[in-house]
């Protein structure tokens, strides 16, 4: 039969006019967008899909439609008040039916670009979804957050769940792949509505959602996901366990199987998601929690966290730590969530999402594992700072080399076969201390023994899945604050107890931040297993890109100095929060500079050195420092380079005690007559003065009789400022008054001569800090009611004490106060 003579063919070819007028090879941006609208979208937006935001998942959806150029992203509300009830049904059915209505969008919007000739397809809201592939790979088609983070719908909170600046977080996502080009394109936001109040870690069952902005995957997933998936799946295994009912019924409440069934039936219920429900964050939804935020934790937050309920951990994992010590209320079940690997690629894939942290505390090794059988790859997992990398290939040095059978080392991750037998059989092998495997077993803890099945393996994902970091607001900028890792490519030696630690982008490429010269890094480390946060000035300019480096001087007593000294090796990885300070110059403020600097205190003053005289800044730099001894001149050869470079840089440097070395240059400390010689018409100029406080101290009284004016002095302290920064609650027993952290609506006592920060170590509230000696402002808080003195307060801004914030590492309390924390 000729098939242009059939009636469909006929009926086509006479409208193909008619369609040819209609489709369009671009779509415009703003109708594909109010199409979204009309279709029952709250907000929408687009986004390429050749932007490096999409490259994680752009190998997926080419899989299944290669045809894709454009992401529609769009939004649907929920109602607050069901999610935020303790009566979980209410919530489920306000998910459920929320989550109905973006597949029915989907499927509005795909059905009219079709009517014009455009192709496109909507990946389901959640379910269904891929599950032949669980649990070795992703099971989604699109991984919806991060398509709307990119069209600036929203920012990922610290809670993982996409905050929408209007609707806060009580919203549904959804995606359309369009085969079409649109006229413009949409951006992230700018700046993150997560407020950073943290009421999702409190609320938060099992402690998935840490402070810092970690997350822990396996945590969440055990316990919101009971009913779907792998809680599902052990919920079988265990009716397959039984004996008879009377054993089964030892293993899993009557209540319990009710919801099984509830779920089976109704679809799946999440078991919590409070993280959702307690978050203010969100123009239609601040209003409440600004109006009375001791309100909005009794109503939303207590009763969440009051509400007697199972809590389903794995056995030995960091959750169960957490809620065993944190519910009374509660009951902690130890279950299995089939997060199990079926081949090594699925193994590899899944170590980042299972890892946990707080059970590798102490552990920094390196693993070379070796896998024959099977599936033979060879890979790199590395352990340090409660942080798992895990890479293709042997590199580095091992601390433990693993050569195993695949599916022995498989067997045993999964309890199905013994260790010891492996071993005596030699089909799994070490080559190091037996000790470091069985501190890597911890760091995953098994979720339980798996059943024999059919090995159905299907075909690898070729989406590498990464734990998305929350990133914090600045408080100053209200921009988004960056926090992560970097790596030490290089370690130089820059005088006598003096390293400069070069830090570079893992990933390649520039440091994913910005910063100005002067400011201070925030390092979360863990010397000697020690949690510790220290904070250490940047030595590098703004304008290298490539790398940032820090200068730190070994203190004999320094806990953290002696270990970046003596054991951080380049490789290693450093944890840290992006820049933070008010210790910055960068030519703008004023028309010459004078910077004076003691021993390791020359590090930020080098930062504006290097920044000034690359950018050939025409004003004068006047660099005054003052070391012991010549051994001790930090930075020696370069900057005599710079002097010999710059025309406007003046150095003049004295030694304070050169015996026994060679030293033709001034000697003392630097004093009034030093720097009235050293520097011309100093009254006029602004002055930035970092070193130990005593000498700050001098140095500020000679300024001040040579008349320069305090507010254009500067200081910024290196070593203890007034108080010891390991001290905690001072020995005196009387009480100074109370202080109450309003967020947090705990009320405790104060010392006399303890700080709001040591009130709150004592009762456990979190309180972000660093240094503790008033320098790096880390710790500045809201003072809402009462009066306290401080001994330093110059990281803090004249607009932000006007505003009532404080230190709370310096701040004594002169009686009862309350705290916004």
């Amino acid at each position: 039969m000729n098939l242009e003579e059939h009636s469909t063919v006929k009926q086509l070819r006479s409208r193909q006019g008619e369609i040819g007028a209609i489709v369009m090879p671009v779509l415009q941006g703003d109708w594909l967008k109010s199409l979204a609208l009309e279709c029952g979208a709250d907000d929408a937006g687009l986004v390429d899909i050749d932007r490096d935001a999409m490259a994680p998942q752009r190998a997926e959806i080419f899989q299944h439609y290669p045809w894709t150029k454009t992401l529609l992203s769009y939004v649907v509300r929920m109602s607050r008040e069901p999610i935020r009830s303790t009566a979980r049904s209410v919530a489920n059915l306000e998910f459920h039916h929320a989550g109905d209505r973006v597949d029915e969008v989907g499927c509005r919007v795909v059905r009219r670009l079709e009517e014009i000739g455009v192709r496109a397809v909507n990946p389901s809201m959640g379910f269904p979804m891929e599950m032949g592939r669980f649990p070795d790979a992703a099971v989604w088609v699109v991984s919806h957050k991060p398509v709307a983070v990119a069209a600036g719908l929203g920012h990922m909170g610290i809670h993982r769940n996409v905050i929408h600046p209007r609707f806060g977080n009580f919203i549904l996502l959804g995606t359309v792949l369009i085969e079409a080009d649109v006229t413009a394109y949409d951006k992230p936001l700018d700046y993150n509505p997560c407020l950073g109040c943290r009421l999702c870690v409190a609320a938060c069952p099992v402690g998935a959602i840490a402070p810092d902005g970690g997350f822990n995957f396996s945590a969440c997933f055990t316990h919101n996901y009971r009913e779907f998936m792998g809680g599902f799946t052990d919920w079988i295994e265990q009716v397959a366990d039984s004996r008879n009912g009377r054993d089964y019924r030892r293993r899993v409440s009557e209540p319990e199987t009710a919801s099984m069934w509830q779920s089976l039936s109704h679809g799946a219920d999440y078991k919590a998601a409070y993280c959702m429900a307690v978050c203010p964050a969100g123009e239609d939804v601040i209003g409440p929690y600004l109006a009375d935020r001791k309100r909005h934790v009794h109503e939303v937050v207590k009763p969440l966290q009051d509400k007697p309920e199972p809590v389903y951990v794995v056995k030995g994992s960091d959750a169960e730590v957490y809620a065993r010590k944190k519910w009374k209320n509660k009951t902690v079940k130890p279950v299995g969530n089939a997060l199990r690997p079926r081949t090594i690629d699925g193994l590899l894939n899944m170590m980042p999402f299972v890892f946990q942290p707080n059970q590798s505390r102490g552990l920094s090794a390196t693993y070379h594992f070796m896998f024959t059988g099977d599936e033979r790859r060879e890979a790199t997992v590395v352990i340090r700072d409660r942080i798992v990398h895990v890479e293709d290939g042997h590199v580095g040095v091992a601390d433990l080399q693993v050569t195993a059978d695949s599916r022995s080392w498989l067997g045993f991750l999964a309890k199905e076969r013994s260790l010891v037998w492996a071993l005596v059989r030699r089909k799994i092998r070490l080559k190091g201390p037996p000790r470091l495997l069985v501190a890597f077993g911890k760091c995953f803890p098994s979720p339980g023994i798996r059943h024999e099945r059919v090995p159905i393996l299907p075909q690898p994902s070729k989406m590498q899945a990464k734990l998305t970091p929350y990133r914090q607001n600045d408080a100053a900028t209200g921009k988004i604050k960056w926090q992560g890792a970097l790596t030490v490519s290089e370690i130089i030696d820059v005088a006598r107890h003096v390293k400069t630690f070069r830090l570079v982008n893992p990933d390649g490429g520039p440091i994913p931040f910005d910063y100005l010269p002067g400011q201070f890094l925030s390092l979360d480390i863990e010397p000697w297993s020690i949690p510790t946060r220290r904070s250490y000035t940047i030595a590098s300019t703004p304008t290298w890109r490539d790398r940032i480096e820090i200068t730190v001087k070994r203190e004999e007593h320094g806990l953290a100095s002696r270990w970046l000294h003596d054991e951080l090796k380049p490789g290693d990885s450093l944890k840290l929060l992006a820049p933070n300070g008010n210790f910055v110059f960068t030519g703008s403020e004023a028309e010459s500079i004078v910077l004076i600097g003691g021993g390791v205190g020359i590090t930020p003053l080098m930062s504006v050195v290097r920044y000034l005289s690359e950018r050939r800044w025409p004003g004068e730099i006047y660099l005054i420092l003052s070391f012991r001894k010549p051994s001790d001149y930090i930075f020696r050869d370069e900057i005599d380079l710079l002097q010999s470079r710059n025309p406007r840089l003046e150095v003049r440097v004295s030694m304070t005690d050169p015996k026994g070395e060679v030293w033709s240059g001034p000697t003392g400390r630097i004093d009034k007559a030093f720097l009235q010689d050293a520097v011309p018409n100093i009254p006029a100029r602004t002055v930035h003065v970092c070193g130990p406080p005593p000498m700050m101290d001098a140095i500020k009284v000679a300024l001040i009789e040579l008349g320069v004016p305090k507010t254009r002095i500067k200081t910024e302290a290196f070593g203890t400022v007034r108080r010891d920064p390991s001290a905690k609650v001072p020995g005196s027993g009387a009480a100074g008054g109370h202080v109450y952290f309003q967020r947090s609506q705990v009320d405790v006592p104060v010392p006399v001569g303890a700080t709001v920060l040591d009130a709150a170590d004592a009762a456990e509230v979190h309180i972000e800090s660093a240094c503790r000696s008033g320098t790096c402002g880390l710790c500045s808080v809201k003072l809402v009611s009462g009066q306290v003195h401080m001994a330093v307060d110059e990281a803090l801004t004249e607009e932000e004490k006007t505003d009532g914030y404080i230190l709370a590492c310096q701040a004594e309390i002169e009686a009862d106060v309350e705290i916004d924390a």
